[in-house]
């Protein structure tokens, strides 16, 4: 245990907030009662390398594509898809809603909107969408939706993580909430030269892939971090009516063939 005189800018003695939370998520029957409740991501392989799937009631980072502004069309739809598979597992609340904090549109780009998030297999009327002036704010709105246990997850749209001491406790707060309530929290962020904190549970980094003809969202997904366990890297493809993750192999649709085409004066001597 570390100097109990430490303190993580929570307000509180580091230690002891942490003990905290571990009491009151092993008086729920929750991660801290013993192995850590999980949502498979419906991917056999996948799931085998996460132990099962991702921990529920942590935090977990998604990295885009994006240089500056989280204006990225695939960690947003690989989100919506995680967020798929949280609803559905047999440990999320039933009914239990998600908060969203984004950003504003700009000269960058727009923001998720219903259609799309529908078109991906999430139900728009279960999400609940923050507008904040800055990021401090969205921070504090993440905060304070991951002390609600009535929500099954809080997203938040950041910018680049921040490196040093405040950067660390800022997701240090982030995860003790979730640690309390048993809510998951999900990290946007743009490409970040792989600036990390290393307080997330789990560090992943989304890129768009060719889907080789299924005209379905494909992903090239590396797992960079995960918390006791190890990185890797995948080809996926979602399937929105199935609620599932496939390797993009599977659906990737083999090349036609094309029918031999012989000169005319060859076509008449063959007759």
């Amino acid at each position: 245990m570390g100097d109990p005189k430490h303190s993580d800018g929570t307000g509180q003695r580091a230690d002891l907030a942490s003990l905290r939370a571990r009491v009151r998520a092993i008086e729920r029957g929750g991660a801290e009662a013993g192995q850590s409740v999980r949502f498979p991501l419906g991917h056999g392989a996948l799931d085998d390398h996460l132990d099962g799937g991702l921990a529920m009631g942590r935090i977990h980072e998604l990295v885009g594509e994006a240089r500056s502004e989280l204006r990225d069309g695939s960690v947003f739809g690989f989100a919506a898809a995680m967020l798929v598979r949280l609803l559905s597992a047999p440990a999320a609340r039933r009914g239990g809603q998600i908060l969203w904090c984004a950003r504003d549109a700009n000269m960058f780009g727009g923001a998720p909107c219903g259609w799309g998030l529908k078109a991906l297999g999430l139900d728009p009327e279960r999400v609940l969408f923050v507008r904040a002036r800055d990021e401090a704010e969205r921070l504090w709105a993440m905060e304070e939706g991951l002390r609600c246990g009535g929500l099954v997850a809080v997203v938040a749209e950041l910018g680049p993580a921040r490196p040093g001491e405040a950067g660390r406790v800022a997701e240090r707060r982030l995860q003790l909430a979730a640690e309390a309530s048993g809510v998951t929290g999900i990290l946007l962020r743009p490409l970040a030269n792989a600036v990390t904190t290393g307080v997330a549970d789990s560090r992943w980094r989304i890129a768009a892939a060719p889907s080789g003809g299924s005209m379905l969202p494909s992903w090239s997904v590396s797992l960079e971090r995960l918390r006791g366990g190890r990185p890797g890297a995948w080809q996926l493809l979602w399937t929105a009516a199935h609620g599932r993750f496939r390797d993009l192999e599977e659906c990737a649709s083999p090349p036609e063939e094309v029918p031999e085409v012989r000169p005319a004066a060859a076509q008449s001597a063959a007759a």
